[in-house]
């Protein structure tokens, strides 16, 4: 059996993290396909989880973990029992919050405390072991995530607004748009989108378009997918490449089989109608 239940972060934390979630298996093996996604901290109770990355990187984790952005899909499995506390990072949160430059951890996974340096995190660990049910949980969150908060890093808050919102106006962001909203140069651009959200503009705006058609796929907003094909990508042949490229399927495969964790990751928007825009593509 496979649960997942989402919850609202503290309203503090609103503009830093995207989602709470806990997250339990108990089935002999399980294994799901996830797209490519915002960054993530989880803080496992029970079991321990592989992360196979579409870079070839292999991780196990157990305990408080970080893992960054990533820009392709990870297989993502257990044997035995794995239970989970998550929490959806959006690039404000990871810069304020996480400080470390995004592309050192992108299609990576790293120890939390390791990454945060001194913070409670094991303190958060073993108050997510002994809670007994959700609300103990976010309680526990919000506290440690709180914490964080008073002794954020500096970040340009103004350039990842605006480039949220680059990434989630449109079907087919074009990068020059965004360099000449900026006022910057390309270079510095390019620079800033890697610390805040570990890949290039040109890579961000492929992986964007990519997640919206997937998104779009899962709610059925579309009757079929090849309707997303035409304006955003030069041709059919084209669009089934990058799709496969972000999300591990075909579109016709993941209009037929989404893993289940990834169906009910696309549903929070009907469970959490404020979740930020750029959430509901992760």
């Amino acid at each position: 059996m496979i649960s997942i239940r989402y919850f609202t972060p503290a309203p503090a934390l609103r503009p830093y993290l995207s989602s709470y979630y806990w997250f339990e298996s108990n089935l002999p093996v399980f294994s799901d396909l996830m797209r490519a996604e915002l960054p993530q901290v989880r803080i496992i109770t029970t079991g321990q989880a592989q992360n196979h990355y579409a870079t070839g990187t292999v991780r196990r984790g157990c305990g408080a973990q970080v893992q960054g952005p990533t820009s392709g899909p990870v297989r993502f499995a257990a044997c035995g029992p794995l239970h989970l506390f998550g929490v959806g990072l959006l690039p404000q949160g990871w810069a304020t919050l996480i400080g470390e430059s995004a592309d050192t951890l992108s299609d990576d996974l790293a120890d939390l405390a390791a990454i945060i340096g001194n913070a409670p995190v094991a303190e958060v660990l073993a108050a997510m072991t002994e809670a007994r049910d959700d609300a103990a949980r976010v309680a526990a969150a919000d506290r440690f995530f709180l914490g964080l908060l008073d002794r954020a890093h500096a970040a340009p808050r103004w350039f990842m607004a605006l480039a949220d919102d680059w990434l989630t106006s449109g079907g087919n962001p074009a990068v020059d748009t965004l360099v000449a909203a900026s006022g910057m140069s390309a270079r510095s651009v390019e620079r800033l989108a890697r610390r805040y959200y570990g890949a290039s503009p040109k890579l961000l705006a492929r992986k964007y378009r990519a997640l919206n058609a997937a998104v779009q796929i899962g709610n059925g907003e579309v009757s079929g997918w090849a309707d997303l094909a035409a304006g955003a990508f030069f041709d059919q042949a084209h669009f089934i490449r990058e799709f496969k490229q972000f999300t591990g399927m075909t579109p016709s495969r993941f209009l037929a089989e989404a893993a289940p964790v990834t169906r009910l990751t696309i549903a929070r928007k009907k469970l959490l109608p404020d979740l930020p825009k750029l959430a509901l593509y992760s």
